[in-house]
């Protein structure tokens, strides 16, 4: 769990009340860097007046009392509270320090954290997240926790580096997770299979792409992947090493690869889009290099989506198709992929019903549909902050076609309804909540899911 889970809740119960105390789930402790180019240039907003340029917040607003400004920084004193099925109950303080630009955009957030968990302990966090344009970002999480877990992770990206003609990124991130998951492979996996283990992950990436033109990009990704199986800290759950002992990948596993992507994207923004369209296809080949015999495979993906405005732009409707999917070369013998590394189903970006990686097999295919509605705005400390109401649908499942035939039985379907909170053009804060036959769940974080 990040700063923006607590921002978010406490918005949330002041503008919704009722809804911040619904479950959260587990957040992904690495997530993928965003890439694709220069979207069409969308309006700005008009600039404040000279009196309230560089200012965040006017001391005379009563309704914002609680809240702290000192020129172009506002400070945020917050208690921080939640749960999740996963991690159980935190509780803590937070102090997010935001700084806004001329325009009361927000170009800057810093937000230092302290938690207790019953199963970590006591937990220091620092975030910071640097938006210099639609196109150029900045990440940095420090997280350590008195028993176990802690994350380091920094990641840049600027897709329009070199006046337009180049795509620059990368991030370096080391953690271990306490409270990963696994309950076999494929679809009909149990939830009785339920088994905890702490996954200890290095990973370095770097890409650099060519945009061919505004809506057109060729970009090339390298990566290293170092993974560890270690002891989980739930104590009512066996162990993943124990139960699933034979499982490839549990004695651990360091991959290294190589992916060519083509990329077709005509949004009108990056992180705050409207309308357009996104297509991503790629193919990556991985080895595991920690073995000496030969232990590689291909991975294919394809993220299709299309973002469709209606009712004189006052709701979008979005749909999402996904399919991923491995294939083992000829010169891999004897030892299988490992299963952290096969398609996966279950998550904040996928199946929100479930929790990460909850489904695990050969091959996935996903449909996401959901339907954005702005059901209010309001401008608070100079920021004009819009919400929306986003009924959705998601439905998926994985396949081992080596061993099964193609089939929609045992299809997962998960009903569900976000919340967004956004300060366009850069930041959009989510709840969503989804149901599915492990019950429900809900995520809580930064930015669209897709």
């Amino acid at each position: 769990m990040n700063w923006t889970t607590w921002m978010f809740l406490a918005c949330v119960s002041v503008l919704f009340p009722g809804l911040a105390q619904a479950e959260m789930g587990p957040d992904k402790p690495s997530a993928a860097i965003p890439i694709g180019p220069l979207a069409p240039t969308v309006d700005e907003p008009a600039p404040l007046s000279e009196e309230r340029q560089g200012r965040v917040v006017s001391p005379q607003e009563t309704d914002l009392a609680s809240m702290f400004t000192s020129g172009d920084y506002t400070y945020f004193p917050l208690p921080a509270f939640g749960y999740s099925r996963n991690e159980s109950y935190y509780i803590g303080s937070l102090m997010p320090i935001l700084k806004a630009n001329s325009k009361g955009e927000i170009d800057d957030i810093v937000a230092p954290q302290y938690l207790y968990n019953e199963f970590v302990g006591n937990s220091l966090t620092l975030n910071y997240y640097g938006y210099r344009s639609d196109t150029v970002q900045y990440r940095a999480i420090v997280n350590y926790a008195e028993r176990v877990q802690k994350n380091f992770d920094f990641s840049y990206k600027d897709l329009w580096a070199g006046g337009g003609r180049y795509i620059l990124g990368g991030q370096v991130n080391f953690f271990k997770n306490p409270f990963a998951r696994f309950f076999g492979f494929g679809n009909g996996s149990d939830l009785n299979a339920e088994t905890n283990y702490t996954a200890r992950e290095t990973n370095l990436n770097a890409y650099i792409g060519l945009n061919l033109s505004p809506d057109f990009s060729v970009i090339l990704t390298g990566r290293y992947r170092d993974v560890r199986v270690e002891n989980g800290i739930i104590p009512t759950l066996p162990q993943t090493n124990a139960n699933f002992r034979g499982a490839p990948g549990v004695e651990g596993a360091q991959m290294t690869g190589a992916k060519l992507s083509l990329l077709y994207d005509t949004r009108d923004s990056q992180l705050t889009p409207v309308k357009g369209a996104y297509m991503l296809l790629s193919t990556e080949m991985v080895s595991n290099i920690q073995h000496d015999e030969p232990n590689r495979w291909l991975r294919f993906t394809l993220d299709a989506r299309r973002l469709i405005p209606h009712d004189g732009g006052s709701k979008v409707f979005v749909a999402r198709f996904v399919t991923d999917g491995i294939v083992r070369t000829d010169n891999t013998r004897g030892r299988d992929i490992p299963f952290y590394e096969r398609p996966t189903l279950g998550g904040e970006t996928t199946l929100r019903a479930f929790g990460l990686n909850r489904f695990i097999s050969d091959q996935m295919w996903l449909i996401n549909l959901e339907e954005r509605m702005r059901v209010k705005d309001i401008v608070v400390m100079d920021h004009h902050l819009e919400f929306e109401l986003a009924p959705n649908l998601d439905v998926g499942r994985v396949h081992n076609l080596a061993r099964e035939t193609f089939t929609f039985n045992q299809t997962q379907i998960n009903p569900g309804l976000g919340l967004r909170v956004m300060a366009k053009p850069h930041v959009v804060g989510r709840l969503d909540i989804s149901y599915g036959h492990d019950g429900s769940n809900a995520f809580v974080g930064v930015d669209y899911p897709f």
